[in-house]
Protein backbone atom coordinates (compact mmCIF):
# COMPACT_ATOMS: atom_id res chain seq x y z
CA UNK A 1 0.00 0.00 0.00
CA UNK A 2 1.82 3.12 -1.22
CA UNK A 3 0.77 6.71 -1.87
CA UNK A 4 1.75 9.15 -4.57
CA UNK A 5 3.62 12.34 -3.69
CA UNK A 6 0.48 14.40 -4.30
CA UNK A 7 -1.55 12.19 -1.94
CA UNK A 8 1.13 12.42 0.76
CA UNK A 9 1.27 16.19 0.37
CA UNK A 10 -2.45 16.50 1.10
CA UNK A 11 -2.32 13.82 3.80
CA UNK A 12 0.46 15.48 5.80
CA UNK A 13 -0.95 18.97 5.22
CA UNK A 14 -4.25 17.95 6.82
CA UNK A 15 -2.52 16.32 9.79
CA UNK A 16 -0.30 19.38 10.35
CA UNK A 17 -3.30 21.70 10.14
CA UNK A 18 -5.26 19.75 12.74
CA UNK A 19 -2.28 19.42 15.10
CA UNK A 20 -1.63 23.16 14.90
CA UNK A 21 -5.29 23.72 15.80
CA UNK A 22 -4.77 21.82 19.06
CA UNK A 23 -6.04 18.36 18.14
CA UNK A 24 -4.23 15.28 19.41
CA UNK A 25 -2.89 12.87 16.85
CA UNK A 26 -5.68 10.34 17.43
CA UNK A 27 -8.33 13.06 17.25
CA UNK A 28 -6.75 14.34 14.04
CA UNK A 29 -6.89 10.84 12.58
CA UNK A 30 -10.55 10.50 13.55
CA UNK A 31 -11.46 13.83 11.95
CA UNK A 32 -9.64 12.88 8.76
CA UNK A 33 -11.41 9.52 8.60
CA UNK A 34 -14.75 11.31 8.98
CA UNK A 35 -13.94 13.50 5.96
CA UNK A 36 -13.94 10.42 3.71
CA UNK A 37 -10.25 10.30 2.84
CA UNK A 38 -9.18 7.72 0.21
CA UNK A 39 -9.52 4.11 1.33
CA UNK A 40 -5.77 3.48 1.63
CA UNK A 41 -5.26 6.57 3.79
CA UNK A 42 -8.24 5.60 5.93
CA UNK A 43 -6.72 2.14 6.45
CA UNK A 44 -3.40 3.72 7.46
CA UNK A 45 -5.14 6.01 9.96
CA UNK A 46 -7.10 3.09 11.42
CA UNK A 47 -3.89 1.06 11.82
CA UNK A 48 -2.24 4.04 13.49
CA UNK A 49 -5.13 4.46 15.90
CA UNK A 50 -5.04 0.78 16.82
CA UNK A 51 -1.29 0.89 17.45
CA UNK A 52 -1.59 4.01 19.59
CA UNK A 53 -4.38 2.33 21.56
CA UNK A 54 -1.98 -0.57 22.17
CA UNK A 55 0.60 1.83 23.62
CA UNK A 56 2.95 2.23 20.67
CA UNK A 57 4.60 5.52 19.78
CA UNK A 58 3.40 7.62 16.86
CA UNK A 59 6.60 6.87 14.93
CA UNK A 60 6.17 3.12 15.48
CA UNK A 61 2.55 3.35 14.41
CA UNK A 62 3.54 5.01 11.14
CA UNK A 63 6.45 2.57 10.69
CA UNK A 64 4.04 -0.34 10.58
CA UNK A 65 3.73 -0.07 6.79
CA UNK A 66 7.22 0.48 5.26
CA UNK A 67 5.80 0.47 1.73
CA UNK A 68 3.68 3.52 2.46
CA UNK A 69 5.96 5.40 4.88
CA UNK A 70 9.65 5.77 4.01
CA UNK A 71 12.60 5.94 6.39
CA UNK A 72 12.86 9.68 5.95
CA UNK A 73 9.23 10.15 6.96
CA UNK A 74 9.66 7.96 10.02
CA UNK A 75 12.78 9.89 11.06
CA UNK A 76 11.02 13.26 10.87
CA UNK A 77 7.92 11.96 12.68
CA UNK A 78 10.04 10.36 15.42
CA UNK A 79 12.06 13.55 15.91
CA UNK A 80 8.92 15.68 16.06
CA UNK A 81 7.28 13.30 18.52
CA UNK A 82 10.24 13.18 20.88
CA UNK A 83 10.65 16.94 20.84
CA UNK A 84 6.96 17.74 21.14
CA UNK A 85 6.91 19.44 17.73
CA UNK A 86 4.71 17.14 15.70
CA UNK A 87 2.93 19.88 13.75
CA UNK A 88 6.17 21.37 12.29
CA UNK A 89 7.41 17.84 11.54
CA UNK A 90 4.31 16.99 9.52
CA UNK A 91 4.48 20.38 7.80
CA UNK A 92 8.07 19.60 6.77
CA UNK A 93 6.80 16.40 5.18
CA UNK A 94 3.92 18.21 3.49
CA UNK A 95 6.30 20.75 1.96
CA UNK A 96 8.70 18.05 0.78
CA UNK A 97 6.07 15.91 -0.92
CA UNK A 98 4.42 18.99 -2.37
CA UNK A 99 7.76 19.77 -4.01
CA UNK A 100 7.99 16.21 -5.41
CA UNK A 101 4.42 16.26 -6.68
CA UNK A 102 4.94 19.57 -8.48
CA UNK A 103 8.19 18.41 -10.08
CA UNK A 104 6.69 15.14 -11.33
CA UNK A 105 3.61 16.86 -12.69
CA UNK A 106 5.71 19.35 -14.65
CA UNK A 107 7.90 16.55 -16.01
CA UNK A 108 4.90 14.54 -17.22
CA UNK A 109 3.32 17.58 -18.86
CA UNK A 110 6.59 18.47 -20.56
CA UNK A 111 7.09 14.93 -21.90
CA UNK A 112 3.55 14.53 -23.27
CA UNK A 113 4.18 16.22 -26.64
CA UNK A 114 7.50 14.46 -27.37
CA UNK A 115 5.85 11.13 -26.49
CA UNK A 116 3.10 11.79 -29.04
CA UNK A 117 5.69 12.78 -31.65
CA UNK A 118 7.72 9.65 -30.95
CA UNK A 119 4.69 7.43 -31.54
CA UNK A 120 3.87 9.28 -34.75
CA UNK A 121 7.47 8.98 -35.94
CA UNK A 122 7.52 5.24 -35.37
CA UNK A 123 4.17 4.79 -37.10
CA UNK A 124 5.38 6.86 -40.08
CA UNK A 125 8.47 4.68 -40.38
CA UNK A 126 6.25 1.59 -40.41
CA UNK A 127 4.10 3.15 -43.15
CA UNK A 128 7.19 3.90 -45.23
CA UNK A 129 8.40 0.32 -44.99
CA UNK A 130 4.92 -0.96 -45.83
CA UNK A 131 4.61 1.16 -48.99
CA UNK A 132 8.10 0.16 -50.01
CA UNK A 133 7.06 -3.45 -49.81
CA UNK A 134 9.51 -4.33 -47.03
CA UNK A 135 6.72 -5.41 -44.65
CA UNK A 136 3.61 -7.33 -45.55
CA UNK A 137 1.57 -6.65 -42.41
CA UNK A 138 1.31 -3.02 -41.36
CA UNK A 139 -0.59 -3.67 -38.11
CA UNK A 140 1.80 -6.37 -36.92
CA UNK A 141 4.82 -4.21 -37.69
CA UNK A 142 3.38 -1.24 -35.77
CA UNK A 143 2.57 -3.48 -32.80
CA UNK A 144 6.08 -4.95 -32.75
CA UNK A 145 7.71 -1.52 -33.07
CA UNK A 146 5.68 -0.01 -30.25
CA UNK A 147 6.27 -3.13 -28.14
CA UNK A 148 10.02 -2.73 -28.61
CA UNK A 149 9.72 0.95 -27.61
CA UNK A 150 7.82 0.17 -24.42
CA UNK A 151 10.28 -2.60 -23.55
CA UNK A 152 13.24 -0.25 -24.03
CA UNK A 153 11.59 2.43 -21.85
CA UNK A 154 10.84 -0.15 -19.16
CA UNK A 155 14.42 -1.45 -19.15
CA UNK A 156 15.75 2.13 -18.97
CA UNK A 157 13.41 2.87 -16.06
CA UNK A 158 14.63 -0.25 -14.22
CA UNK A 159 18.23 0.81 -14.86
CA UNK A 160 17.68 4.32 -13.49
CA UNK A 161 15.85 2.95 -10.46
CA UNK A 162 18.65 0.45 -9.78
CA UNK A 163 21.27 3.20 -10.06
CA UNK A 164 19.38 5.45 -7.64
CA UNK A 165 18.99 2.58 -5.16
CA UNK A 166 22.69 1.77 -5.48
CA UNK A 167 23.58 5.40 -4.78
CA UNK A 168 22.11 5.01 -1.30
CA UNK A 169 24.80 2.49 -0.32
CA UNK A 170 27.54 2.70 -2.97
CA UNK A 171 29.68 5.88 -2.95
CA UNK A 172 30.89 5.21 -6.52
CA UNK A 173 27.31 5.08 -7.84
CA UNK A 174 26.46 8.17 -5.80
CA UNK A 175 29.33 10.15 -7.30
CA UNK A 176 28.52 8.87 -10.79
CA UNK A 177 24.98 10.29 -10.61
CA UNK A 178 26.31 13.63 -9.37
CA UNK A 179 28.45 13.98 -12.52
CA UNK A 180 25.51 13.53 -14.90
CA UNK A 181 24.35 16.75 -16.60
CA UNK A 182 21.00 18.07 -15.34
CA UNK A 183 20.25 14.88 -13.39
CA UNK A 184 23.19 15.26 -11.01
CA UNK A 185 22.32 18.78 -9.90
CA UNK A 186 18.65 18.00 -9.39
CA UNK A 187 19.40 14.90 -7.33
CA UNK A 188 22.05 16.69 -5.27
CA UNK A 189 19.53 19.37 -4.30
CA UNK A 190 16.95 16.68 -3.46
CA UNK A 191 19.47 14.80 -1.30
CA UNK A 192 20.38 17.97 0.59
CA UNK A 193 16.71 18.90 1.00
CA UNK A 194 16.05 15.56 2.70
CA UNK A 195 19.20 15.83 4.82
CA UNK A 196 18.53 19.37 6.07
CA UNK A 197 14.83 18.74 6.75
CA UNK A 198 15.57 15.80 9.04
CA UNK A 199 18.55 17.59 10.62
CA UNK A 200 16.47 20.70 11.35
CA UNK A 201 13.60 18.69 12.79
CA UNK A 202 15.96 16.68 15.00
CA UNK A 203 17.64 19.86 16.25
CA UNK A 204 14.32 21.42 17.20
CA UNK A 205 13.36 18.19 18.95
CA UNK A 206 16.53 18.28 21.01
CA UNK A 207 17.82 14.90 19.85
CA UNK A 208 21.49 14.05 20.58
CA UNK A 209 23.82 15.24 17.82
CA UNK A 210 25.01 11.72 17.09
CA UNK A 211 21.46 10.51 16.52
CA UNK A 212 20.69 13.64 14.50
CA UNK A 213 23.63 13.06 12.16
CA UNK A 214 22.83 9.37 11.68
CA UNK A 215 19.10 9.91 11.03
CA UNK A 216 19.75 12.79 8.61
CA UNK A 217 22.36 10.83 6.67
CA UNK A 218 20.06 7.81 6.41
CA UNK A 219 17.20 9.99 5.18
CA UNK A 220 19.40 11.60 2.52
CA UNK A 221 19.77 8.28 0.65
CA UNK A 222 23.29 9.30 -0.32
CA UNK A 223 26.18 6.89 0.29
CA UNK A 224 28.64 9.79 0.28
CA UNK A 225 26.80 11.58 3.08
CA UNK A 226 26.41 8.34 5.04
CA UNK A 227 30.17 7.87 4.86
CA UNK A 228 30.68 11.40 6.19
CA UNK A 229 28.14 10.71 8.97
CA UNK A 230 30.17 7.72 10.12
CA UNK A 231 33.13 10.07 10.62
CA UNK A 232 30.86 12.53 12.44
CA UNK A 233 29.83 9.91 15.01
CA UNK A 234 33.46 9.17 15.79
CA UNK A 235 34.21 12.88 16.21
CA UNK A 236 31.17 13.34 18.46
CA UNK A 237 32.33 10.48 20.68
CA UNK A 238 35.50 12.46 21.34
CA UNK A 239 33.55 15.66 21.96
CA UNK A 240 34.69 17.38 18.77
CA UNK A 241 32.80 19.74 16.46
CA UNK A 242 31.21 18.75 13.17
CA UNK A 243 32.02 21.90 11.19
CA UNK A 244 35.44 20.64 10.00
CA UNK A 245 33.87 17.35 8.88
CA UNK A 246 31.25 19.18 6.84
CA UNK A 247 33.95 21.27 5.16
CA UNK A 248 36.55 18.55 4.56
CA UNK A 249 34.47 15.48 3.70
CA UNK A 250 33.51 16.66 0.20
CA UNK A 251 30.03 15.25 0.74
CA UNK A 252 28.32 18.63 1.10
CA UNK A 253 28.16 21.81 -1.00
CA UNK A 254 30.97 24.14 0.08
CA UNK A 255 28.70 27.11 0.83
CA UNK A 256 26.50 24.98 3.08
CA UNK A 257 29.52 23.44 4.83
CA UNK A 258 31.04 26.85 5.61
CA UNK A 259 27.70 28.16 6.82
CA UNK A 260 27.27 25.14 9.09
CA UNK A 261 30.72 25.70 10.60
CA UNK A 262 30.03 29.36 11.43
CA UNK A 263 26.53 28.55 12.73
CA UNK A 264 28.00 25.87 14.98
CA UNK A 265 30.40 28.41 16.43
CA UNK A 266 27.72 31.07 16.93
CA UNK A 267 25.07 28.70 18.27
CA UNK A 268 22.54 29.43 15.52
CA UNK A 269 22.29 26.00 13.90
CA UNK A 270 18.49 25.85 14.16
CA UNK A 271 18.00 29.08 12.19
CA UNK A 272 20.75 28.19 9.73
CA UNK A 273 19.32 24.73 9.01
CA UNK A 274 15.84 26.19 8.55
CA UNK A 275 17.19 28.62 5.97
CA UNK A 276 19.20 25.97 4.11
CA UNK A 277 16.25 23.60 4.12
CA UNK A 278 14.22 26.18 2.18
CA UNK A 279 17.17 26.93 -0.13
CA UNK A 280 17.70 23.29 -1.07
CA UNK A 281 13.99 22.73 -1.52
CA UNK A 282 13.85 25.67 -3.95
CA UNK A 283 16.98 24.37 -5.71
CA UNK A 284 15.41 20.95 -6.02
CA UNK A 285 12.29 22.47 -7.58
CA UNK A 286 14.42 24.52 -9.99
CA UNK A 287 16.55 21.51 -10.87
CA UNK A 288 13.46 19.42 -11.56
CA UNK A 289 12.05 22.19 -13.73
CA UNK A 290 15.31 22.43 -15.71
CA UNK A 291 15.26 18.67 -16.18
CA UNK A 292 11.62 18.80 -17.27
CA UNK A 293 12.41 21.59 -19.74
CA UNK A 294 15.47 20.01 -21.32
CA UNK A 295 14.43 16.37 -21.56
CA UNK A 296 11.54 17.09 -23.97
CA UNK A 297 13.82 19.27 -26.10
CA UNK A 298 16.43 16.52 -26.34
CA UNK A 299 13.77 13.90 -27.05
CA UNK A 300 12.14 16.14 -29.66
CA UNK A 301 15.48 16.70 -31.40
CA UNK A 302 16.18 12.96 -31.55
CA UNK A 303 12.68 12.30 -32.86
CA UNK A 304 13.13 14.88 -35.62
CA UNK A 305 16.42 13.26 -36.60
CA UNK A 306 14.73 9.88 -36.77
CA UNK A 307 11.84 11.20 -38.86
CA UNK A 308 14.28 12.97 -41.19
CA UNK A 309 16.27 9.74 -41.54
CA UNK A 310 13.08 7.84 -42.36
CA UNK A 311 12.02 10.34 -45.03
CA UNK A 312 15.49 10.46 -46.61
CA UNK A 313 15.65 6.67 -46.61
CA UNK A 314 12.29 6.54 -48.37
CA UNK A 315 13.33 8.91 -51.15
CA UNK A 316 16.75 7.30 -51.35
CA UNK A 317 15.20 3.91 -51.96
CA UNK A 318 12.77 5.44 -54.47
CA UNK A 319 15.67 7.07 -56.36
CA UNK A 320 17.63 3.80 -56.32
CA UNK A 321 14.61 2.02 -57.80
CA UNK A 322 14.34 4.61 -60.60
CA UNK A 323 18.05 4.20 -61.32
CA UNK A 324 17.55 0.43 -61.63
CA UNK A 325 14.71 1.00 -64.08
Amino acid sequence: MSFSSAQKHLFYTEIAKLLEAGFGIREAGRVMRDTRVPARQKALLEEMDADLEAGKTIADAFARNPQAITGMERSIIAAGERGGRLAPAFQHLADYFGMLAKARKEALVAMAYPAVMLHLGLIVSCLVKYFQGEDESLVVNIALTLGALYAAVFVAWLGVKALLNAAASNPAADKLIQTLPLVGGARRAMVMARFTKVYHTALLAGLPMRETAEASAEASRSATIKKAAATMTEVLKEGGQLGPIFMNSGAFPSAFARSYATAEESGSLDKDLARWSKVFQENAIQGSQNLANWLPKIAYFLILLYIAYTILSFYGNMYAGLQDL
